[in-house]
């Protein structure tokens, strides 16, 4: 099955599981979300049915009417794979004309310059590169 986007509130519940040892229940993200987002937990459980229908999340019973979840993908996973779909939809060619794109008009920090010299250095190494 081919993971579509997620919703901003999915997203946020994902990050808040990514950053947990899981398992992880509606009721540990009710206590963060509930007085923050104002949602009630009747909603978060909607949300956790959709991200288990959708393959985010896996659940499994814990005794009772409460139920535990694990993450399917992870956070990695998931950013490459809206990444790729960001290039695709917008026709970047390339991850070099994707990092013009952003530097168009606005000049990169020698901090920036510093983090792209050390990811082409770490990828040539994957790859077998110097």
């Amino acid at each position: 099955m081919t993971k579509k986007r997620l919703p901003d509130a999915e997203f946020a519940i994902m990050d808040f599981i990514w950053d947990r040892e899981p398992p992880v229940t509606t009721t540990m993200v009710h206590t963060e979300f509930g007085d923050k987002k104002g949602w009630k937990l009747q909603t978060i459980v909607s949300y956790f049915g959709r991200l288990v229908e959708r393959g985010f999340l896996r659940a499994e019973n814990s005794g009772g009417k409460s139920r535990n979840f694990y993450p399917l993908i992870s956070k990695e996973e998931y950013l490459e794979m809206e990444t790729q779909n960001f290039m695709r939809q917008y026709n970047f060619k390339s991850p070099a004309s994707l990092i013009s794109t952003l530097s168009y008009g606005k000049n990169l920090s020698e901090e920036d310059l510093d983090e792209l010299e050390q990811l082409i250095r770490e990828t040539r190494k994957r790859n077998g590169r110097r």
